[in-house]
């Protein structure tokens, strides 16, 4: 609250500035020589504190002094009057300034308590486990006011306090229920079947013998406890917007009385009869501000705190009994548990670790060591085959071929020069002649011929095909390793980059939500507020015409609130000195300002859309809060 209630002061010194400058009706120069007294000085020295920004300091100094010049009368010195009232109608005024900026403080600090309080009632009645969790949360405070109904009963009919007097039909004699209103103790166990008539609580009534509305009457019996806790929240929801429609209301008029005033002469009489809510009264400007800040403001702030206390959320200690009361035995289950089964968790978190460094080992680490190699060195000669072994084969191919050249075709050394040249480029032509003239007489040729000889050569030539086809198989493999050393790594990179992207986004979410804006509740509340400006610059009736430009004082006090918040969004989350920061709060002053006809502040909006909502992510709030 401390930092809302500074924020909103910022917000009432800047906009009650423009009303500093006012004229006052008299000059502080006389015709005469100046007279130089001690309540000259003393003027002049109050005067000098309420210079812009005024602090309420120096206000509450200034009213003092006013208040005490009322009870004495003031000695005079001859040729001082003229000076000295001259001197007192601006400290008034000044003072009058300040007595406006902290009414406009008040009013925007209660609007906004009161928009907090029915953001947290709305929550509640929003999900059934949180009117469920409500519900048992303020289970003693109500049982406590069910038992003092019962007390009070039985002293007004002045029986003993028996345990007799606790059973169901006694009860029922004492607090029976009527026609149209439920009973004592169901209106002390739900409160606010005081005040409104629940359409539940009359919808509910005997259980019926036919079997449909049987069973339908049984579940709205057993919901029905948590129905009529959610319409109490919802009662004490509208009930707080109620006030703070009134807040809002009187903060717009405000608001509307800087531009209507034209002359500080004038303005201590109109702020306290925009205060007041009476008319103009014809007394002097100092006796207006003095009932200002001693009558009208402690009051009002006694009547709200008095109209706002009822529906207020129950106290925090109310809202933790249930955690303080379970979480301790659920801790003590919870380590002994845990103690019980040590070996098995020591067991799980070692086979973890086991798994987290072999695939970080064998799925990361290798696979990149691979691929730096590759990109270094080029890799092994060879995938499939070695240049060596198919050198080997064909130079034994060679050797074979030439030998049965020799022997059996009885070549000199030049036809041997040129076979083995036809044997590289793989033509073994004159061997294939002599196989076939050996399968001609194959078993001749197998038992004294060279069909034997012949038919190893030809499958030494398949070997070295097979080789020769391995090795263009190799290269291809070869241009493409780096490739296929990616596509092993792939699925480790896929799996780190999500793994890492969703701890950056729970680091975020809890941190800072991303680059600006701090965390995604205060993003969000932001979002809330743009939204809502909009809202009711669009959908809010206008004063006039339909076609008038001008704002409703309850329309100009919300959009206030919904401004005051994005100030302060502004002002606590955004890099002090950025451009973001200086450039939002040119356009909150913008939205700020009443002078500003309803259509360019929507075009203020529009721009603040445009210009902010991508970087402080307020396209993606809707995503993220689902």
């Amino acid at each position: 609250m401390s930092r809302s209630r500074t924020t909103s002061a910022n917000f009432a010194e800047n906009f009650a500035r423009p009303l500093s400058g006012l004229p006052t009706g008299s000059s502080t120069a006389s015709d005469g020589p100046p007279v130089v007294s001690e309540s000259t000085e003393t003027l002049r020295s109050l005067l000098g504190s309420l210079k812009p920004p005024v602090s309420q300091s120096s206000v509450d100094e200034a009213l003092k002094y006013l208040a005490r010049e009322d009870r004495n009368a003031l000695v005079i010195t001859e040729g001082a009057p003229e000076q000295e009232k001259a001197l007192k109608d601006a400290v008034v005024g000044q003072v009058a300034v300040g007595l406006y900026a902290r009414s406009l403080d008040i009013y925007l600090n209660e609007a906004m308590d009161i928009e907090a309080e029915v953001e947290w009632w709305a929550n509640v009645e929003r999900s059934s486990i949180s009117v469920a969790w409500f519900l048992l949360q303020t289970l003693p405070a109500r049982l406590a006011r069910v038992l003092r109904t019962i007390l009070d009963a039985l002293r007004a009919h002045r029986l003993p306090l028996r345990l007799s007097s606790f059973r169901p039909s006694t009860l029922f004699r004492l607090l029976p229920p009527t026609a149209l209103r439920p009973s004592a103790l169901t209106s002390s166990f739900f409160p606010h079947l005081e005040h409104e008539q629940s359409l539940t609580s009359l919808a509910w009534t005997r259980i019926s013998l036919r079997p449909e509305q049987c069973l339908q009457s049984i579940w709205s019996a057993i919901f029905l406890p948590l129905d009529l806790v959610r319409e109490e929240c919802r009662y004490k929801r509208r009930e707080l917007e109620k006030l703070r429609n009134e807040r809002a209301e009187q903060l717009g008029h405000l608001a509307q009385l800087r531009l209507a005033t034209t002359s500080g002469e004038a303005f201590p009489s109109r702020l306290m009869a925009c205060i007041g809510g009476g008319p103009l009264l014809a007394r002097d400007n100092a006796e207006h501000v003095q009932h200002i800040s001693s009558s009208l403001l402690p009051a009002h702030i006694a009547g709200h705190d008095n109209a706002v206390q009822q529906f207020r959320r129950p106290s925090r200690l109310s809202l933790l009994w249930p955690k303080l009361l379970l979480l301790p035995p659920l801790t003590l289950y919870t380590l002994r548990s845990l103690y019980a089964s040590r070996a098995s968790i020591m067991e799980m978190v070692l086979e973890a670790k086991e798994t987290v460094e072999g695939f970080i080992k064998n799925s990361l680490i290798d696979p990149l060591k691979e691929i730096l190699k590759t990109v270094r060195t080029g890799g092994e000669d060879g995938v499939i085959v070695r240049k060596e072994g198919v050198a080997a084969d064909l130079e034994s191919l060679e050797r074979m071929t030439l030998s049965l050249a020799r022997d059996e075709l009885h070549y000199d050394s030049a036809q041997l020069a040129a076979l083995s040249k036809q044997i590289r480029v793989g033509d073994l032509t004159p061997v294939l002649q002599l196989y076939e003239e050996d399968i001609k007489k194959p078993v001749k040729s197998a038992l004294t011929g060279t069909l034997l000889r012949s038919m190893f050569i030809q499958v030494q030539k398949a070997k070295v095909d097979i080789d020769r086809a391995l090795a263009g198989i190799d290269k291809l493999l070869k241009s493409q390793e780096l490739t296929f050393a990616f596509v092993g790594l792939a699925p480790a990179l896929v799996i780190v980059t999500l793994l890492g992207s969703y701890i950056s986004h729970l680091w975020r979410g809890a941190q800072g939500g991303g680059r600006f804006g701090g965390r995604i509740r205060h993003r969000t509340m932001a979002w809330a507020a743009m939204r809502r400006i909009e809202r009711l610059l669009v959908s809010q009736p206008r004063v006039g015409s339909p076609t008038a430009n001008s704002l409703s004082s309850l329309t100009t006090g919300l959009l206030l609130i919904s401004v005051a918040r994005l100030r302060a969004f502004a002002e606590s989350h955004l890099a002090t000195g950025s451009r973001l920061r200086e450039g939002f709060l040119e356009d909150v002053g913008d939205l700020e300002d009443p002078a500003m006809p309803r259509e360019e502040k929507l075009r203020v909006v529009e721009r603040m859309w445009r210009s902010w909502g991508g970087v402080l992510g307020w396209h993606s709030i809707a995503t993220e809060g689902a």
